[in-house]
């Protein structure tokens, strides 16, 4: 390829590639594909979310069905969560996390709020949920008064808050900002060790991916519950806020530009990624200790560990979806977010310059490759092994580096490059390869047109030496059977014959070089080269006869003339390449390869045989091929005699007839070289006896019998020499 033209195709790339992902970057821009994106990591957490690396010091107390049949429907009087949370500090929890609002007294008694306030002090380490309110909302009865933030003491709004360090202009401006909040009764917030909200923020799909850590109102910066939690497990006094992550402690916690956690899945409930126990077990066990029995659950299962209190009954929860899961509690999303904050598996969506990047790489990279590679297969092969391969990236960036790089743009952009470059390349250098093929296809072979469509600089006068097999066919007894027919059927039968013979050189890589009337030359090993040309040559006329053999039977049953041809091939090193002259030339080879083979057509008729094969030939492809040896033979023109071989199988296919014949004749040729005449036409005569068609030994047999009565000369070589073509 001239170096001008490689330039100019690098040049297109480039303004193909960095075009498609300027527009890729105002699709991201727009969020028209945020969609399609946050499903690409939905797929993510389905196919590579590993339930191992949850923490196994986060379980679930869950008022199931079960419990609620033993203990009554929900929802249950406050001195039942006394008794949960007194079991769990006996049994030695880190901490104890209600998913359930206490938002106003116990309806039942007040001696039961009581109860559980009064277990709440003596454990100190229950957290209690509220709720943040975009403004504030009076109570549905009148009569009861919900405790917001106006009633907020200081000691209850240090449980519920954190001092922050500002390290960015302006960072909390981007936290989600409240007008007022539905809290735990003032009992309750004064007995928990912490408060935090429980509000979630659903992307546009509704899905739950992400958590607001931190929610402002009254210029506070109040927790949510699972950072309340982290805050104090972490024993951070502080928090400091920067444009693209959180530091609570000695963790630093990445997060979105909107400052939200992205949460990197492990698993669902169902598939038992956290361990869950009934609150109603528990609450069996809380009874067993107090009556001095063993406890029908071990507290061992619950030392050291951060335990959620949380309805799962179906009617008792607030159905959340998550990438993992349709129908998810609320609690999981709390678990989930905590579990990776203590572990620091946090996913850390990628910068916008790295998806920048990454595009732009991917619209090039398909541009150049679309535009500078020749083969399709390799060109194909090379586009999607970059869509494979940033796909891998992105899945191990996931899975291995806790990274969310973008996969629906980039990849669609690598789509849209594909798409944009093969149109230039129709609509200009295409455009070019089609008055080319229009040209050539009208008398060159298809495939030697996409050789030069795959290098038209190429084309020029001049060839190349390569060892190269060519096929000679011809109709036998043409001339009588062109007398026989009118033109309009004599064409009709030809042109059948021809396509049948073609499609069947074709189908073995041979390249049909021109048609000689009723004959056929063709070219095996190029232009494409192939090291097995001879046997593929010996293939196609095998099949050939095989073909024509079919054909003879259907002009039969149609009353038309039988068909029937000779083939000769021969191998041998050949000039190959475009002929002719500057206003026409011709894929062609020349040689006295070509010669030989076409002589051998014609000198099947002296011996009653259909393929014959130059020496070069059977060597080549003896390992192939079952073939016999004909004669010693010097064709008209040369000096030197060659060996000829008649092909009559592939390898392995001769009958065992065809092997006795053989064998019968093999043993004749031998005596007849060594002047044993006699002994030669009793071998022939035997072999016809087993095949009365066989042509060379007949033709054997009748020299034998002529030496028999006038013997060669004593300087005999055993030479026949061919007088015609």
């Amino acid at each position: 390829m001239h170096v001008a033209t490689q330039q100019k195709k690098l040049i297109s790339g480039a303004l193909v590639g960095g075009t498609v992902c300027l527009l890729a970057l105002a699709l991201h821009w727009s969020g028209w594909l945020t969609i399609a994106e946050l499903k690409t990591l939905d797929h993510r957490f389905h196919r590579y979310a590993d339930s191992t690396k949850a923490g196994n010091d986060i379980v679930l107390v869950a008022v199931d069905e079960a419990s609620l049949e033993a203990y009554g429907s929900w929802p249950w009087s406050r001195d039942r969560h006394g008794y949960v949370v007194h079991y769990l500090k006996q049994a030695g929890a880190k901490a104890v996390v209600f998913d359930i609002l206490f938002l106003e007294p116990d309806s039942a008694a007040e001696e039961f709020d009581e109860v559980f306030a009064e277990e709440m002090r003596a454990a100190g380490n229950v957290y209690l949920p509220f709720l943040m309110q975009d403004q504030q909302e009076p109570s549905a009865d009148s009569t009861v008064s919900l405790a917001g933030l106006q009633e907020l003491s200081p000691d209850i709004l240090k449980k519920a808050t954190i001092a922050l360090d500002d390290q960015e202009p302006q960072p909390t401006g981007t936290l989600k900002t409240y007008a007022d909040a539905k809290l735990p009764t003032p009992l309750f917030a004064q007995a928990a060790h912490g408060l935090g909200y429980i509000n979630l923020t659903p992307d546009i799909d509704g899905t739950t991916r992400r958590l607001p850590l931190l929610a402002r109102a009254r210029n506070q910066t109040f927790l949510h519950i699972t950072t309340a939690v982290a805050r104090d497990l972490l024993t951070a006094d502080r928090a400091t806020l920067r444009r693209r992550e959180l530091q609570l402690g000695s963790m630093t916690i990445p997060l979105t530009p909107e400052h939200e956690m992205v949460i990197d899945w492990h698993g669902t409930l169902e598939n038992r990624v956290y361990h869950v126990y009934p609150i109603g077990a528990v609450l069996r066990s809380y009874t067993d200790m107090q009556e001095g029995k063993p406890p029908l659950l071990d507290p061992a299962l619950f030392r050291d560990k951060i335990v959620f209190v949380a309805t799962t009954a179906a009617g008792t929860y607030d159905l959340r979806v998550t990438p993992l899961s349709p129908f998810a509690p609320g609690v999981l999303i709390h678990m989930s977010a905590l579990d990776n904050i203590l572990r620091h598996r946090h996913l850390q969506p990628a910068s916008w310059w790295m998806f920048a990047a990454s595009t732009l790489i991917l619209t090039l990279a398909t541009a150049w490759a679309f535009m500078l590679i020749q083969s399709q297969w390799v060109k194909a092969a090379a586009i999607g092994g970059l869509a494979i391969a940033y796909y891998g990236l992105a899945v191990h960036a996931f899975t291995s580096h806790g990274l969310w790089l973008d996969l629906a743009v980039p990849e669609g952009a690598l789509a849209v490059s594909f798409a944009a470059a093969s149109t230039v390349e129709y609509l200009t250098e295409g455009r070019h390869r089609r008055q080319l093929r229009t040209v050539f296809d009208k008398y060159m072979a298809a495939e030697v047109v996409d050789e030069i469509m795959r290098n038209p600089e190429a084309i020029r006068l001049g060839g190349e030496r390569k060892e190269l097999s060519v096929f000679f066919s011809d109709v036998a007894g043409f001339t009588s059977l062109s007398e026989q027919l009118d033109p309009e059927t004599l064409v009709e039968l030809l042109n059948k014959y021809l396509s049948a013979m073609t499609d069947i050189i074709l189908r073995h890589r041979g390249n049909v070089n021109k048609y000689l009337g009723d004959g056929i030359m063709a070219i095996f090993g190029a232009p494409r080269g192939d090291p097995n040309h001879a046997s593929l040559a010996c293939f196609a006329a095998l099949d050939s006869q095989s073909e024509l053999a079919r054909l003879r039977e259907q002009w039969k049953a149609e009353g038309q003339p039988e068909i029937s041809a000779r083939i000769g091939i021969n191998s041998g090193w050949l000039v190959v390449g475009n002929m002719g002259s500057q206003a026409r030339m011709e894929y062609t080879v020349m040689g006295d390869t070509v010669n030989l083979a076409s002589r051998l057509e014609g000198a099947n008729k002296f011996y009653d045989t259909l393929i014959l094969l130059g020496p070069r030939t059977y060597e080549l492809a003896a390992q192939d091929i079952e073939a016999r040896e004909v004669d010693l033979m010097r064709v008209k023109g040369k000096k030197e005699p060659v060996v000829v071989f008649e092909l009559l199988a592939r390898k392995g296919r001769l009958s065992a007839e065809q092997h006795r014949v053989m064998k019968t004749y093999s043993e004749g040729l031998e005596a007849y070289k060594r002047r044993d005449f006699k002994t030669a036409a009793a071998q022939f005569e035997a072999a016809l006896a087993l095949d009365p068609g066989d042509g060379p030994s007949r033709v054997y047999l009748e020299r034998a019998r002529e030496y028999l009565v006038a013997p060669p000369p004593a300087d005999w070589d055993g030479v026949y020499e061919l007088k015609s073509k």
